[in-house]
């Protein structure tokens, strides 16, 4: 069953870099859109709120001045009757405060008129709440709006009342004002109208709309607006709110404090939605060259960082995978980061040693068997010409019995070591079991082997041994010249041969022939 492999280290430092700066981008980009919302919302919030105390502001001074221009008249008619035509002057010179000026006695009934539409209102008895109030007050009033019994339209009725030389009450001087109609008042409300569906509306202190620009909704009952009822309670200021159409917008509301008036201005809510949209445009076209550069620095640190690791991963696998244990080269690692460097180390150490431990005998420091066995299997499929030189001591079972395993072993030993003195560089010198050992000749010839061999077995019995005396080898030779054949019928071959030195008087060497012929 295979491993599985998992990601890397490359990968997840792109997408840890690409997660944190994509994050980072989100975040920044929600907390500038958020405060300029924020921003967005309370500059609409404090406008409307400035402007809706201006308009109360402009509305009171204006309905002070409509009413001292009553009260002015109504001076002059305390001292003297005012006839039809000195009515008219008055009238001309007010007349964009007042769509009819009147003069109506203490039964209710206009003595004297003047319109914009110029209808005859003279004896005409008034029958509206403003009239009974204006009798039974004798004093200035600003009446609530109310519907005018002939016109059917909101209106609002300024008067102040007029007495006679001996100071009795004789009736009042009304100026009325259509709040739908051409006049200053309409005029001043109708200013807060821009392209961007900001608007102006008024209700009375009972909660009745007295001024809208949907004509339609004039005298609704709007209570259920939350900033009406906080207006029409003496309150100022400012917050976002759903009307009854259930949209969303950003209101100012003021107190009219002559009236009780409640004056809302109001801006659309959704008219930041395109601020906001272009923000977030702007943000994402100014930050894309800043996340190019940034990734294309991640790219190559994280590159830097997994390059040297991924090559030793890599070389790890191979190794392990690989059965050329000791072909096996470390990777060269260029790296300023420490840490990498210093694994690198540890493990080209720890490589080594293990390497050397899997390919060398651990008592004699010659090749083992496996590395004998990996390198005979490879010069073959190379087609490397070679000669095998198998070796075993003479009596070493005596040697063990008289002298003891340890000098057995001190014998073992300096065997080994004469067999690489007498070998070349590019051999391999290998214990292949016990007591016998081996030399693979690489592109040797029977010649070169047979050479080698007897230099060998005679340097071997012309020293002193641990034993104290010398020993004696016996040396089997077999061949392959490149071409294709097993490496279990090379090994046979000059095992043949070294049994045949064996069984023919030790201490000699043996080529394989075919015949068996030959020393």
């Amino acid at each position: 069953m295979g491993t599985r492999k998992g990601l890397k280290l490359r990968s997840v430092l792109m997408l840890l870099v690409i997660g944190s700066t994509l994050l980072t981008a989100a975040f920044g980009g929600y907390f500038a859109w958020k405060m300029n919302k924020t921003s967005l919302t309370n500059g609409y919030l404090e406008s409307n709120y400035q402007y809706a105390k201006k308009l109360s502001s402009n509305t009171n001074e204006l309905l002070r001045i409509m009413r001292t221009n009553i009260d002015g008249i109504s001076q002059i008619a305390t001292k003297l009757s005012l006839s039809q035509k000195e009515l008219d002057i008055w009238y001309e010179a007010s007349e964009h405060y007042f769509n009819a000026i009147l003069i109506v006695n203490n039964d209710r009934v206009v003595t004297a008129a003047n319109s914009q539409n110029g209808g005859n209102m003279v004896g005409t008895e008034l029958t509206s709440l403003a009239s009974f109030e204006a009798v039974q007050q004798q004093a200035p009033l600003i009446s609530q709006p109310y519907l005018g019994s002939a016109s059917n339209r909101l209106l609002v009725m300024i008067s102040s009342p007029i007495f006679n030389e001996r100071d009795e009450y004789v009736g009042f001087v009304a100026g009325t004002v259509f709040l739908n109609d051409n006049n200053a008042l309409n005029k001043l409300l109708s200013e807060h109208f821009y392209g961007n569906g900001s608007y102006v509306y008024v209700a009375d202190k009972n909660g009745h709309l007295i001024f809208h620009p949907d004509q339609s909704r004039m005298n609704e009952t709007v209570l259920t607006n939350d900033v009406i009822n906080k207006a029409i309670t003496g309150r100022s200021g400012a917050q976002q709110i759903v009307n009854s159409q259930n949209n969303s917008y950003f209101a100012g509301y003021a107190y009219e404090p002559l009236t009780g008036w409640a004056i809302i201005a109001q801006t659309p809510a959704s008219i930041i939605e395109e601020p906001l949209k272009r923000l977030i445009g702007r943000l994402v076209f100014q930050s894309l060259p800043v996340f190019i550069v940034i990734l294309l620095i991640a790219w190559y640190v994280s590159y830097l960082l997994s390059k040297p690791l991924f090559d030793l991963a890599a070389f790890s696998e191979e190794a392990i995978l690989s059965p050329k244990a000791s072909s096996q080269r470390m990777p060269r690692i260029n790296s300023y980061i420490y840490e990498v460097r210093q694994l690198n180390r540890s493990i080209n150490n720890h490589f080594n040693l293990l390497n050397k431990e899997i390919r060398l005998d651990g008592l004699t420091g010659l090749a083992n068997r496996k590395t004998f066995d990996l390198t005979i299997a490879e010069w073959l499929a190379e087609g490397v010409p070679f000669a095998l030189i198998l070796l075993d001591i003479d009596h070493f079972k005596a040697i063990n019995d008289r002298y003891g395993h340890l000098i057995g072993d001190e014998v073992l030993t300096y065997t080994a070591s004469l067999i690489k003195r007498f070998s070349r560089s590019h051999d391999l010198c290998f214990r292949y079991g016990g007591e016998e050992f081996g030399i693979l000749v690489r592109g040797g010839t029977v010649a070169i082997a047979t050479q080698m061999a007897e230099r060998l077995r005679e340097g071997i019995g012309a020293e002193a041994s641990p034993t104290g005396s010398p020993v004696f080898v016996s040396i089997g030779i077999s061949h392959s010249d490149g071409q294709a054949a097993e490496a279990k019928a090379i090994i046979e071959m000059a095992d043949k041969a070294l049994y045949l030195s064996k069984e023919t008087g030790r201490n000699r060497t043996t080529v394989y022939e075919h015949k068996q012929a030959g020393q």
